[in-house]
């Protein structure tokens, strides 16, 4: 290797045949880069070297290059693992990239602490997860460690996590497979997801990122820039919760406070409503176009209030034996004067010879009249809405229909996701919270909720539930 001390003419650099050796050498605190040939069995040396000269940047060289020895090294605190004889091209690139022209190499980030923020490795080498936990470990994090997939599945849906660092080649259930699992949980379906893994291919790198992965890193990996990509993961999404924490608090605020006044409105309304002898035509219909949008701006309110207790799980189910009949009854005389204004005829029909089930009456009766509203916005002028129950076996059946608009939906569950709604495409007003909730409601009673449509003619709800 005299070879390399000759041509590399740079004061700042040097070059032993043994990491040992460095023990012995003055003037290491003056250096920027020293290569050290190794057999991987003197790599405690590094950690006492690194703490010594926090400015000297290490590479180990050897003819045994292995992925068990480069990640040995990285967790050492090496650098660069490269070949041996050494390639001069790479020093003389290293200081072209890193000229001293007064200016000093870049000092380790002073991470702030992001302590209570929960994280999970699954990695079926403990090797590896004992670099990882070391790459972590200035964070505060509090992390979570398994070497089994199937293990770590069992409590990724039951703890929320904040991070999930997922090998992908594990025995049993591979690391795509236990994604699947974490993005369709209740609890962690918004958790980031990063896969580190020694698959460079980019059909893996694609199918990563097609599960919902925010990043691939590949093994071996250099600790800091893993620290830092980590760090500023968790950073930004403190900072995302945050920003939602306030931003649910508001909502929560204003429809608290909206309540009150919205159900005063009504019963004066109402009110109104039933002594309207001495009023004339145009005074009625201006009573009865309040009316519908003060009780439209009611169901608002309940719906937004109703996501905090779904998603809080607080949502806690009061069953009594109830008709769905006389349900959908109650909803149809509170929605009669929207019926009314466009002009919309509707139809009830009841085959079920027994329209009773083991359900909470509030819930549904919420899930029916979400359904109505959202029936009626997106209906046409004297048009119909069809509403049938029947029974099937141990079920109730409930569906609602409207003619004349119709939806293009490509994926139809899709229309039952919060905030999305279709009223902007046909101009309507919709906060795209109905269905989500309605949804919602019939899950906790065990039941299915669908739509079917087909433009310019039908959309058609249909929930089912069982009787017991």
């Amino acid at each position: 290797m005299h070879e390399l001390i000759n041509n590399i003419n740079n004061e700042k650099f040097i070059f032993v045949e043994n990491l040992k050796d460095l023990e012995n050498i003055g003037g290491l605190s003056k250096k920027k880069l020293c290569i050290a040939k190794t057999d991987f069995k003197d790599l405690y040396l590094v950690k006492r070297l690194n703490k010594k000269f926090p400015n000297l940047e290490i590479w180990l060289t050897s003819n045994d290059i292995s992925r068990k020895n480069i990640l040995l090294a990285n967790a050492s605190g090496v650098k660069n693992v490269i070949s041996y004889p050494v390639d001069i091209k790479l020093v003389q690139k290293y200081f072209n990239n890193h000229k001293e022209h007064g200016v000093t190499l870049p000092e380790v980030a002073n991470y702030a602490s992001l302590k209570g923020l929960k994280v999970m490795i699954v990695d079926d080498n403990r090797m590896n997860i004992d670099l990882l936990v070391e790459t972590l470990g200035t964070l505060d994090l509090d992390i979570t460690t398994f070497l089994k997939p199937v293990e770590a599945s069992k409590i990724a849906v039951k703890e929320k996590f904040d991070l999930f660092l997922l090998d992908i080649m594990m025995p049993e259930m591979s690391g795509f497979e236990l994604a699947e699992i974490i993005k369709h949980s209740k609890i962690n379906t918004g958790t980031p997801i990063v896969f580190i893994s020694a698959l460079s291919d980019s059909e893996n790198k694609i199918m990563g990122y097609n599960i919902g992965s925010c990043a691939y890193i590949e093994k071996p990996f250099e600790v800091s820039v893993v620290r830092s990509q980590i760090y500023n993961m968790l950073k930004t999404k403190r900072l995302q919760d945050a920003l939602n924490d306030k931003k649910e608090t508001f909502l929560a605020m204003v429809t608290h406070d909206l309540k009150t006044p919205i159900y005063a409105e009504i019963c004066a309304l109402e009110l109104l409503n039933k002594n309207n002898e001495k009023m004339n035509c145009m005074q009625q219909e201006i009573i009865t176009d309040i009316l519908s949008a003060a009780k439209y701006m009611k169901n608002l309110v309940e719906n937004i209030t109703q996501k905090y207790r779904v998603e809080n799980e607080s949502l806690v189910l009061q069953k009594t034996k109830c008709s769905l009949k006389n349900i959908a009854i109650s909803c149809i005389e509170d929605t009669k004067y929207l019926f009314e204004e466009k002009n919309i005829k509707y139809i009830l029909n009841c085959s079920a010879r027994e329209p009773f089930a083991i359900m909470d009456e509030l819930e549904m009766k919420r899930v029916v009249h979400n359904l109505i509203i959202n029936t009626i916005e997106h209906g046409i002028r004297k048009s119909k809405v069809i509403m049938d129950i029947k029974e099937s076996g141990k079920s109730l059946i409930f569906s609602i229909t409207n003619f004349g608009v119709g939806l293009e939906i490509q994926n139809p569950d899709d229309i039952f996701l919060k905030y999305v709604s279709y009223a902007g495409k046909h101009k309507k007003l919709g906060s795209g919270l109905g269905l989500y909730i309605a949804k919602k409601i019939i899950d906790a009673h065990n039941g299915t909720i669908k739509v079917e449509s087909e433009a310019g003619k039908y959309v058609k709800f249909t929930f089912t539930i069982p009787k017991l």
